[in-house]
């Protein structure tokens, strides 16, 4: 449990660290591609780290 909010955790400070920076300069499709492309690394990272407990 540990690890998938530390995982978490570090996603999300990436996440605050650049979507501010592309939502000042009015780029919405990459904030989208970014927040797609996050979300999915995410989503996997928590799933390998699940599956290593198997």
């Amino acid at each position: 449990m540990f690890k998938i909010l530390v995982i978490i955790l570090i996603y999300v400070i990436v996440f605050a660290w650049e979507a501010p920076r592309l939502f000042r300069k009015k780029e919405g499709k990459e904030l989208a591609v970014f927040s797609c492309l996050v979300f999915i690394g995410l989503v996997l990272s928590i799933a390998v780290v699940i599956l290593s407990f198997v």
